[in-house]
């Protein structure tokens, strides 16, 4: 059994929570950059000329949890934000940390994207998108949110959680948060938005009319992290059953993989145990990776504080990088392995660069201020 962690002081980083954030975030660009290489066409830019059915389960994975993880950690420092500053400063902060980006960054990263959409389509041709592969649904608006929808969504759960939590104090159940079970939430959201559109993951929605599937969806995971915080045990618990989720998880991803299998050649919707099924690999693949992190990061480490810092900027800026290094690489005669490491490395490293540069400058500026 795993030492009790050690508790936390009002104000201090929780290095376990920062790691995660930081492989979170190089998930998610691991995910992206392995698109390309997929043999199932969904939508995206270009297919490369190395492409394995192996790729399409990988990116499958790291779909199944990683945006998922964001939201649950984007939960759990929401309330924390609200507990420090209460309303006044919980909406300040959603206006500066996920509005302003979104009001600055839509119109130029939309053109981007469709710009080397349009690259992609003029270098390879690409594969019909099936009706039960998850895809990206195009805006009916020449602007549409791109990779943004991440920040659409977590401002309209940000406002949700302000309705619940003036709802809870106007019917004086203040600590109502901390007794409603952690995973009660999650497990009914996820499970019957999943069950509501017969997918074992939704699509990526680009539009600016909410999908109440998705909303509630991500819905399910950003409540699990805003729960798990009312609770500071409740990570304790994690740490300790860790490896026991991710001992589980292959046995409950054998059925969704049965299912994918069949998919292939197969329109039906996927039966119900196997809707579930995905749904609880998501579970048990966040509660271990978060255990995990909190397990073993329970120190400072300087490159990991400084991955979970930049997390939120890789997040913007990070997929037209990606997709251009995809572009370029399409068709040069490499192996897929290679071309992929060097996507997911320029990527990183150009993000966290970037970021860094622009940390010096703001920090310079303050002190000549």
């Amino acid at each position: 059994m795993a030492a009790p962690r050690r508790p936390v002081a009002r104000g201090q980083r929780d290095s376990g929570l920062d790691a995660a954030r930081a492989l979170a975030m190089a998930l998610v660009v691991a995910g992206h950059a392995a698109v390309s290489f997929m043999v199932t066409p969904v939508g995206w830019a270009v297919q490369d000329r190395s492409r394995n059915l192996g790729v399409d389960l990988c990116a499958w994975i790291i779909r199944a949890f990683a945006m998922p993880m964001f939201f649950w950690l984007s939960g759990y420092w929401s309330r924390a934000v609200m507990q420090r500053g209460g309303l006044g400063g919980f909406l300040r902060n959603r206006a500066t940390r996920i509005f302003a980006p979104l009001a600055i960054g839509l119109v130029p990263c939309s053109l981007l994207l469709d710009a080397l959409w349009d690259c992609g389509r003029a270098v390879g041709d690409r594969g019909v998108v099936a009706a039960n592969i998850p895809k990206l649904a195009p805006s009916e608006l020449p602007i549409g949110l791109g990779h943004l929808w991440f920040l659409y969504y977590l401002l309209l759960l940000s406002l949700a959680a302000v309705v619940a939590t003036r709802i809870a104090a106007r019917v004086r159940r203040p600590g109502v948060a901390a007794r409603i079970p952690a995973l009660a939430v999650p497990a009914i959201a996820i499970a019957a938005a999943l069950l509501a559109i017969d997918a074992l993951q939704p699509d990526t929605p680009l539009g600016f009319v909410p999908d109440l599937a998705i909303l509630v969806y991500s819905g399910g995971f950003f409540a699990w992290g805003w729960l798990v915080h009312a609770r500071p045990d409740e990570l304790d618990r994690y740490r300790s059953h860790a490896w026991r989720a991710i001992a589980i998880a292959p046995a409950v991803l054998t059925i969704v993989c049965v299912t994918l299998y069949r998919g292939l050649e197969a329109a039906a919707d996927p039966p119900g145990y196997a809707v579930v099924a995905s749904g609880a690999f998501s579970v048990l693949c966040i509660i271990g990776l978060l255990g995990l992190c909190a397990r073993y990061s329970d120190r400072p480490r300087a490159l990991v504080r400084l991955g979970a810092d930049a997390s939120y900027w890789c997040y913007v800026t990070h997929l037209p990088i990606v997709v251009a290094l995809q572009i370029a690489l399409a068709h040069v005669a490499l192996p897929g392995i290679v071309k992929y490491l060097a996507i997911v490395a320029v990527t990183i490293a150009a993000c966290v660069a970037s970021y860094a540069a622009f940390r010096g400058v703001r920090r310079s500026s303050r002190s000549h201020a």
